[in-house]
């Protein structure tokens, strides 16, 4: 499983998004790079949602993407945490952002493990090795922070400073820093940017932040439910209509219209509580199936119906059985059940 989806646009644009921790699953930046230079593509839309990852991974991104010839957009969907805000920095341009996203800076990290059961010399060499550890780390963030000033025109003791503090930024406050260039319609934030995931990094994620991500949960869920009942609405309108041609004796047609009023009452019911949709996906895909079953089935039955009624009428006659030629002394007439209902209905409206 890649971090990264790329493919080709309609308008022969590549289309990246980022939206996994950077350089998981074992795959690295140099992977990222084949594949942008194997497209054969000069303009690239980059999307990003990522809380961040490998800082070696976007940093050998950003200087490829920085420092070759793509004309290169970047949008920031949901959270740009990290080393992801490196990469979407990277644009020909400032990123576009939408409305409700985060974007996020920190002075970088990486796990600490002891030992237990050292002696004094070996401890002395373990804080050796941290305090090499710790060197690289502000080499690092020295690093990151000239990409920040160099980008926003911020001062560097100034975004030293935000890095240290770990700065979490709204979209408004993103723009007003000038990490971005523009602000975009509100988006759904995706799932991988829960608080949950973010907490398991070490980041301390602010409480408007967590408050918003509910907020538009709670607003999608609302908002998939009004195209359920759209969606419900518009599929039985055509079958209705269907069913007026039909003669009103037809006992089919009282089916299919106990079968809207259920369908309607069970969509009205999931609307006035939507709190209590736990899975809307999965009540829309079932009660989709549900009715697809049930007037596929009252379509056929209705279209044989209609086929023996249009040749009642033609005829003027009621529709008889054969005699059994083999043995005409029995003379049985044999008729399925649908074909006795069909004829009940017929010469009660041809009498």
């Amino acid at each position: 499983m890649n971090w990264y989806n790329i493919s080709n646009s309609i308008n022969n644009k590549l289309s990246i998004s980022i939206d996994e921790e950077i350089g998981s699953f074992g795959i690295d930046a140099k992977s990222f790079i084949d594949e942008v230079k194997a497209s054969g593509s000069k303009d690239i839309e980059l999307t990003v949602n990522s809380g961040g990852g490998s800082v070696f991974d976007a940093l050998a991104i950003y200087d490829f993407l920085k420092n070759s010839s793509y004309n290169v957009s970047v949008k920031i969907e949901g959270l740009a945490a990290s080393a992801a805000t490196i990469i979407a920095l990277s644009g020909s341009e400032l990123p576009v952002m939408s409305e409700n996203s985060f974007f996020m800076i920190h002075n970088a990290w990486m796990p600490v493990v002891s030992m237990a059961g050292m002696n004094s010399d070996e401890i002395r060499d373990y804080q050796e090795e941290l305090e090499k550890q710790a060197q690289l780390m502000d080499k690092i963030n020295l690093k990151l922070a000239k990409i920040y000033a160099n980008s926003t025109g911020l001062g560097l003791e100034t975004i030293q400073d935000m890095m240290k503090a770990e700065t979490w930024l709204t979209a408004e406050e993103a723009k007003e820093y000038n990490f971005i260039g523009s602000i975009e319609v509100a988006l759904a934030i995706a799932a991988y940017a829960s608080p949950k995931e973010l907490a398991k990094k070490g980041y301390k994620v602010p409480s408007n932040y967590v408050n918003q991500l509910n907020n538009v949960n709670m607003s999608e869920k609302e908002g998939l439910l009004d195209q359920l009942k759209a969606y419900v609405s518009e599929l039985l309108a055509p079958k209705a209509e269907a069913v007026e041609e039909v003669t009103e004796e037809t006992p089919e047609v009282e089916a299919v219209e106990e079968t809207t009023e259920e369908v309607e009452e069970t969509t009205e019911e999931v609307t006035e509580e939507p709190q209590d949709a736990v899975d809307v996906e999965s009540i829309k895909a079932e009660l989709m199936d549900s009715i697809k079953a049930e007037l596929t089935a009252k379509d056929s039955e209705l279209a044989e119906l209609k086929k023996e009624l249009d040749k009642a009428k033609a005829s003027r006659k009621p529709l008889e059985a054969k005699d059994d030629v083999v043995n005409p002394e029995a003379n049985v007439k044999e008729v399925d059940e649908l074909g006795a209902a069909i004829l009940n209905i017929l010469k009660t409206s041809y009498k």
